[in-house]
Formats: C-alpha cells, structure tokens, sequence
C-alpha cells in the first residue's frame, strides 16, 4: 500500500458531507482512481459507474478497468461500505459535493484525464491523491474553476489517512477542450513525484516502506530537501535517503543538515 490506511471513522465525513448536501440541494459523488484496485468499477456496476477513460480513442475493457471512475455516495450502505474499504490504504479517493449531475462532472473531469505541455500529450493524475494537491496548487485559478466547475467542496483522503479539502471555489465555468500547462507548471509536477520514485527504488532494496508509508515519505522528503542545490546524482540521492530511512525516524531541519553533513562525509 502507498499511504497510510484510512483512519476508522473516514467513512462518517461521507455521512456528514451527504446530510449538508441534503439540506443544500447538492450532489455527493466519489472519485476512486481505478488503477489502484482494478475491476473495482465492476464490482459497483449496479451504482452505474461514469468512467472518466470512456471518450478516450481506442478505449476498451482493459482500460476500463484502471479507469478513474465517479459514484454518487450511498449513505448507510453495508454493501457499499465494503467495496470502498478495498481502497483504504491506497490513494484513490476524493469526494466532490456539486450541483453538476453525475453526466455533466464526468465530462468536466474527463476533459483532465489528459493534458498538454511541451507539445506532448500526458495522462494527468489528478485522481491519485498523492498527485492532487499539487496538480490543483499549479493551475490558475482559471483552470482550477475548468476543472472543478460549480464544486462546493473537494475532499481526498492524504497520506496519513485523514480527509484533507481542495481550496475549490464554486464557479459557473464551461468544459475545457484540451487543457494545457505551461513549463513552468509542468515542471512542478515532475518535482513532486520525486519522493515517491525514490521510496519505489528503496523497497528495491529491501525496505519495508508499506509499514508505515506516510513516514517514510516525510523523511524522505525532508531528505531531498536538505539535499537540494547539494549536486548530488540520481544515485547519490538515493544513498542520502537510504541513510536517513535507515534511521527510521523524523529530525528536525538543523538535525538533518547535521545528518547530511556527516552522510556527506562519510560517504566520500
């Protein structure tokens, strides 16, 4: 697993989230990212699921099922319930509270599944709520209004398993047609992904990461941030986090710039 599993009432926010959209005359529907728990779609087909990968060209049953995927929220369904605790421990769900019907969300969000930038075409991530808060945090405020539309509310669950909230801000906004970031946004996005590369090469070799991921990538991450503008090479990095994972432990800033230091020393 990628993140830390689910805290034991995260399903109640749903329950709350679905009162206030009772009274407010919105709509509650899930965001799961099927690429984490393939053929999850299926197993809610009686929900009829409005898969995100449908438009695009040569869609078929395979991409189907690693398809992102919306579900309007069934408040005090045991049976629901147990489909969605196949997701804790993955970071796969968000929750959006909009007066858009399940139709009209699905093409607003679909229209994201792939972006442009630097001439080329990518499938964007915005589902995996690893990625999300700093896909939304780079786009303008135009493309955040593109892409959440009238959305009253956005919640994912983060790392550490807790419900976290997007600053959406609900607009009357039309559907983008082919979406695209400039390098500088593109840039950001490739930064943040850096972390989790380095967490995969140390589970290569041999670190148990899965215990506690969350952790795990706040270290890492302080890591890579004491080491920037240090010139080291992609495998200098990786020896730098192992050393700081070999710990185990969180430091403070002053106390892993000591760490690197004697890393650094030792090292060479």
């Amino acid at each position: 697993m990628l993140i830390s599993p689910y805290t034991n009432d995260w399903l109640k926010h749903l329950d709350a989230m679905s009162l206030n959209a009772a009274d407010f005359g919105t709509n509650i529907y899930l965001l799961l990212d099927g690429v984490f728990v393939p053929k999850l779609h299926r197993k809610m087909a009686e929900l009829s699921p409005a898969l995100l990968f449908e438009s695009l060209p040569g869609c078929n049953d395979e991409t189907r099922d690693v398809s992102p995927f919306l579900i309007p929220y069934e408040k005090n369904s045991p049976h629901f319930a147990r489909y969605l605790a196949q997701c804790s421990g993955w970071p796969m769900v968000s929750v959006i509270e909009t007066s858009e019907n399940k139709s009209e969300l699905a093409e607003r969000l679909a229209a994201w599944c792939v972006i442009e930038a630097d001439g080329q075409r990518f499938n964007f991530r915005f589902p995996d709520t690893r990625r999300l808060p700093t896909i939304f945090s780079v786009l303008t405020q135009e493309q955040k209004s593109q892409m959440a539309g009238p959305a009253k509310r956005w919640s994912f669950v983060g790392r550490d398993g807790t419900w976290q909230d997007l600053p959406v801000v609900p607009t009357v906004c039309s559907v983008v047609d082919r979406p695209a970031l400039d390098e500088r946004q593109f840039a950001k996005l490739v930064g943040d992904s850096e972390s989790d590369e380095m967490l995969t090469m140390l589970v290569d070799r041999g670190y148990d990461i899965v215990s506690e991921p969350y952790l795990y990538y706040e270290i890492v991450s302080r890591a890579l941030g004491a080491a920037q503008n240090r010139l080291l090479d992609a495998w200098a990095k990786l020896d730098w986090c192992e050393y700081c994972v070999r710990e185990g432990k969180l430091t403070t800033t002053e106390q892993i710039a000591a760490n690197f230091a004697t890393w650094h020393t030792e090292s060479t």
